[in-house]
C-alpha cells in the first residue's frame, strides 16, 4: 500500500508538472535561507562555549558613575590579582594586555634578507592562560611555554609566515620597537570554536618592560579574567566585591563613601561577551544580539511564506484531483487513508525541497560569507545534529504546509466529487486568502525594513562629520627613529607638490580616543572625564576643522602650560562662559585654552559628539597625516614609502586611507542590511510563485466566463483587470497591515543610533507601490494570456 501511494505521489508530481516545479522551488529556497541563517546564528551563539571552563571564567568589568558614567572591559592590571587574594572563591587569574602601538617583528633566516611584518593580533598574557583557556598546543610545552622571559607563542599561521615550513621551536623573532629579541616556546592552532578572545601571537607576562605600571590602581589597560572555585557562583562572589573595591582604592586615596558611590565592579560571564558587550575599551569588535534576533526572525518569516505557498498552491491544485478522490471514496477508501496519501506526497515534495535546498545552500555559501563576514561551511552542515534539524524542519514544514490541504481533499464529499463541481466559491478559499495576505505582508515588512537601513547607511555615508577625510593618507609612526626624524622626514614630504601639508596626530578619527578627567583651575567641582587627543598646529588645516573661537597652535609657542583647543561639547561639560586663557589640570599638568573648534565626529555616529581635548604635543603622535592634491593617490603613496624608506631604513612603512577606515565603521550594519536585500527578494519571489499559480488556477477556472465575456463584447484590458482586481485587493490589505508594524520595528532599530534618518510616509507608500508592482507583473501573465484566448477555444473547454 505504502508504495502504490508513493506510485501515486509520484505520478501526480510528473502529471502537474508547472504547479509542482513552482511549490519545490519556493520551499527550496524557503529551505536554503532558513539553513544559512541557522547556521549564522548557531555560529554566534557558540562564541566562547568551547572552553572546557566556560562556565566558570567571568571577565572583570568596571563601571565609573557620574554625569556620564562609562563601564569598561578593561581594568586596572593589578585588579585581578589582588581580588583573587581577597576573595578565595576565586581560583586563578589571567590578564591579558594589547602592547601599543601595534607590533612590528622581523625574522632573519640564514642567508637571507629580513621578513619584517606588522603585528595588530597579540597580547601579553599570564602564563595561567594556558590552562585556564586551554590553549591547544601543536608544539612546546604547554607547562612553560608563557613562564619563560622574553618568550613568544604563535599560532599556526604566524608560525608559517615567519618560518615557513622550518622549526618555528626556539627561533628568535626580534621585536623592532622594543628592540628584543623573542624565543619562540610554543605554537597553537586556532580554537575549534568562535571565541572573543582572538590573537596571532602571546607574549609572556615576565617580559612586560613598563614594571612601574602593573601596580597602577587608576589604569584600565588590562584584560584581567577569573576562574571560580567549581563550589562557587556568581553571586557569592559579587556579594563581596564592594568591600573589597572599598579596600582597593582607598590605597589610592579616595574615601569609602565616593567609591561606594562612583565605582562599581561586574564580573561578566565569558559567554555573554560577544553578544551583549559594547563597553569602553573593548578587546575587538563584538556582535549584536538584536542582529541574531533580526536573522532568527527573517528564516521563521521566510520558512513560513514558502510554507504558506505550499499550502496556497495545494489546495488550489486539490479541485483538480476531486474526481479521484470521489472513485477512491465510492471504493471504499477512508478519510484517514486518503490523509496519510496527502500527507506522504506532501512529504515527498518537501523531501525533493530539501535536495534542491542543499544544492542552493552549498552555491550560495561562499556569497553569504562575503555577505555577512562570517566562514560557514558545507562541511559544518553535514553534523548529527544538523541532520537532524534537517529532518525535523523537513518533516515539520510537510506536516504544517501539508495537513490543512490534505484535511481538505479527503473532505471532499462522492458525489460532489464525481460531479467535478471547481466552483470557486468554497470554504477554503477565505483561508487561501488570508494565507495570500499574510505571505506578501511579510513581503512589505521586508520591502521596508530593507529601505530604511539602505538610507540608514547612505546618511552615514554622506553626513558631514565637521571634517575633510577625503585625500587623507595616514601612516603609522613605527619606532623611535622614525619620530626622532619627524621632522625631516615632514620637509621630504613636502617637496612633493600632490603633498600640500602634513600634520601629526596621536588618535585618527574612527578609533578610540582615550579618557581622563580634567578640571579648571580654581573649580574643583566642574571636573570632567573627556576624550584626549595629541596634535600639532597642522592637524586642525589638514583635517579643514573650523576654529569657533580664538587661534590655532603655532609651531613656536612660549606659553607656561600646554596649549589646548576643546571643543563646543567640552566648553559645555566644563561651564566655561569664556573659555578662551582658562587654564585646566590634567594628567598632572596644567594646560591653557587657546581655542575652540566646532563640534566633529570623531566616533562612528553610533555615539553623539562627546567632549574633546585636542592638546599641542606631537611627541604623542603615532601618525602623519597627509593631505594629498589631484588623482595621483598611487603614485603618492610610493613617494611616502621610499621616502621613509630611505630616512628610516629599520622602520616599517604601514598607512590607511581615513575615508576607508570611517566607512569600516559601519560594516556590521552595511552587512545585515545586504543580507535583509538578499532575503527580501527572495520572500517576495517566493510570494510571487504561489501568486502566479493562483492567478493560472484562477483563470482556468473562468476560462468559460471570459469566452462569453469576450463575445458579449468585453475589452482585454476589462478582462485583465476583472481576473487581477481579487488578489491586487489582497496585497493592497496585505499592505495596510504590515505597515504599521514595520514602522514600529524600524523606529526600534533607528532608536540605537545617536544620529538616525527620520522615517517618511513616501518609504511606505514606495513599499506599497513595489509590492503591488510586482504583484500585478506576477499576475498579468496569467490574466493577459487567458484575456488573448480564442473565445471559440474558450467555450469548448471543459
Amino acid at each position: 500500500m505504502i508504495r502504490n501511494y508513493f506510485k501515486i505521489a509520484w505520478r501526480n508530481l510528473l502529471r502537474y508538472r508547472l504547479n509542482s516545479t513552482l511549490t519545490i522551488t519556493g520551499l527550496a529556497l524557503g529551505l536554503a535561507c532558513g539553513l544559512l541563517i541557522i547556521l549564522h546564528v548557531k555560529e554566534e551563539l557558540r562564541y566562547d562555549k568551547g572552553f572546557a571552563k566556560a562556565d566558570r571564567i567571568y571577565r572583570i568589568n568596571s563601571e565609573n558613575i557620574g554625569e556620564k558614567s562609562r563601564r569598561w572591559a578593561a581594568t586596572s592590571p593589578i585588579l585581578g590579582i589582588e581580588m583573587k587574594q581577597a576573595i578565595p572563591a576565586i581560583q586563578t587569574v589571567v590578564r591579558f594586555h594589547r602592547p601599543y602601538p601595534d607590533r612590528v617583528f622581523s625574522y632573519t633566516p640564514a642567508g637571507h634578507e629580513p621578513r619584517q611584518f606588522e603585528e595588530k593580533k597579540g597580547f601579553y598574557a599570564d602564563s595561567t592562560a594556558v590552562d585556564v583557556f586551554d590553549l591547544p598546543f601543536v608544539k612546546g610545552d604547554r607547562r612553560t611555554a608563557l613562564k619563560q622571559q622574553n618568550a613568544i607563542v604563535l599560532t599556526e599561521a604566524m608560525a608559517k609566515k615567519y618560518f615557513g615550513n622550518d622549526e618555528p621551536l626556539g627561533k628568535l623573532i626580534q621585536d623592532d620597537l622594543d628592540k628584543r629579541p623573542l624565543t619562540v616556546t610554543g605554537v597553537v592552532s586556532d580554537f575549534p570554536f568562535p571565541t572573543h578572545l582572538q590573537f596571532d601571537y602571546l607574549i609572556s607576562m615576565t617580559t612586560y618592560a613598563d614594571k612601574e605600571s602593573l601596580t597602577n590602581r587608576g589604569w584600565s589597560g588590562f584584560y584581567n579574567y577569573v576562574l571560580l572555585n567549581s563550589q562557587v557562583s556568581r553571586s557569592d562572589v559579587e556579594q563581596r566585591i564592594p568591600e573589597f573595591m572599598v579596600k582597593f582604592y582607598e590605597a589610592k586615596g579616595e574615601n569609602r563613601n565616593e567609591i561606594l558611590a562612583t565605582r562599581k565592579t561586574h564580573l561578566q560571564p565569558i559567554t555573554e561577551i560577544h553578544l551583549h558587550s559594547k563597553l569602553e575599551k573593548e578587546m575587538g569588535p563584538n556582535g549584536d544580539i538584536l542582529y541574531v534576533y533580526v536573522f532568527s526572525v527573517a528564516a521563521l518569516f521566510i520558512l513560513l511564506v514558502a510554507s504558506v505557498n505550499f499550502i496556497n498552491m495545494a489546495t488550489a491544485q486539490a479541485f483538480n484531483r476531486m474526481k479521484e478522490v470521489g472513485v477512491r471514496k465510492v471504493l471504499g477508501a477512508r478519510k484517514e487513508q486518503l490523509l496519510k496519501q496527502f500527507l506522504g506526497e506532501s512529504f515527498l515534495l518537501t523531501l525533493t525541497a530539501s535536495v534542491v535546498a542543499l544544492l542552493v545552500f552549498w552555491v550560495a555559501i561562499p556569497f553569504y560569507n562575503e555577505f555577512t563576514a562570517k566562514n560557514l561551511h558545507f562541511s559544518q552542515l553535514v553534523t548529527p545534529s544538523n541532520g537532524l534539524i534537517m529532518l525535523l524542519l523537513a518533516g515539520l514544514i510537510s506536516l504544517v504546509a501539508g495537513l490543512y490541504p490534505a484535511w481538505f481533499i479527503s473532505g471532499f464529499e462522492p458525489v460532489t466529487s464525481l460531479k467535478g463541481n471547481r466552483s470557486p466559491v468554497s470554504s477554503v478559499t477565505l483561508v487561501r486568502k488570508g494565507l495570500i495576505v499574510f505571505q506578501f505582508a511579510v513581503s512589505v515588512f521586508m520591502i521596508f525594513s530593507t529601505i530604511v537601513v539602505y538610507r540608514q547607511m547612505r546618511f552615514f555615508q554622506n553626513k558631514k562629520l565637521g571634517f575633510d577625510q577625503e585625500q587623507v593618507v595616514a601612516v603609522k609612526l613605527y619606532g623611535r627613529e622614525m619620530h626622532e626624524k619627524r621632522n625631516t622626514i615632514e620637509n621630504e614630504l613636502l617637496k612633493n607638490p600632490a603633498i600640500t601639508d602634513v600634520a601629526l596626530i596621536s588618535v585618527l578619527p574612527g578609533d578610540r580616543f582615550s579618557t581622563d578627567m580634567i578640571t579648571p583651575v580654581g573649580k574643583a567641582g566642574d571636573a570632567s572625564q573627556m576624550r584626549f587627543m595629541w596634535a600639532d598646529e597642522h592637524t586642525l588645516p589638514v583635517l579643514k576643522i573650523g576654529l569657533k573661537t580664538g587661534r590655532n597652535f603655532v609651531r613656536k609657542t612660549n606659553n607656561a602650560h600646554f596649549p589646548i583647543i576643546l571643543n563646543e561639547a567640552a566648553v559645555k561639560a566644563l561651564k566655561l562662559t569664556e573659555p578662551i586663557g582658562q587654564k585646566l589640570v590634567s594628567y598632572g599638568d596644567t594646560g591653557e585654552v587657546v581655542g575652540v573648534v566646532n563640534d566633529f565626529h570623531f566616533a562612528s555616529l553610533h555615539t553623539a559628539v562627546e567632549p574633546l581635548v585636542v592638546v599641542q604635543y606631537p611627541d604623542q603622535a603615532n601618525y602623519f597625516l597627509l593631505k594629498i592634491h589631484g588623482d595621483k593617490l598611487p603614485e603618492t603613496v610610493q613617494f611616502a614609502r621610499s621616502t621613509l624608506s630611505r630616512l628610516s631604513p629599520e622602520s616599517l612603512f604601514s598607512y590607511t586611507f581615513l575615508d576607508e577606515k570611517l566607512a569600516r565603521l559601519y560594516d556590521s550594519e552595511q552587512r545585515v542590511g545586504h543580507v535583509l536585500n538578499v532575503f527580501a527578494v527572495f520572500a517576495i519571489f517566493i510570494s510571487c510563485l504561489g501568486l502566479f499559480s493562483l492567478s493560472a488556477y484562477a483563470a482556468q477556472l473562468r476560462t468559460k466566463e471570459v469566452g462569453i465575456r469576450k463575445v458579449l463584447g468585453a475589452t482585454v484590458s476589462g478582462v485583465v483587470i476583472l481576473l487581477s482586481k481579487d488578489f491586487l485587493r489582497l496585497v493592497v490589505i496585505a499592505t495596510l497591515l504590515a505597515s504599521p508594524l514595520a514602522w514600529w520595528a524600524m523606529g526600534q532599530w533607528l532608536n540605537g543610533f545617536a544620529y538616525a534618518i527620520e522615517m517618511e510616509w513616501w518609504m511606505l507608500a514606495l513599499t506599497g507601490v513595489l509590492t503591488v508592482a510586482v504583484a500585478v507583473l506576477t499576475i498579468s501573465f496569467q490574466s493577459i494570456k487567458a484575456a488573448l484566448m480564442n473565445p471559440v477555444k474558450s467555450l469548448k473547454s471543459e
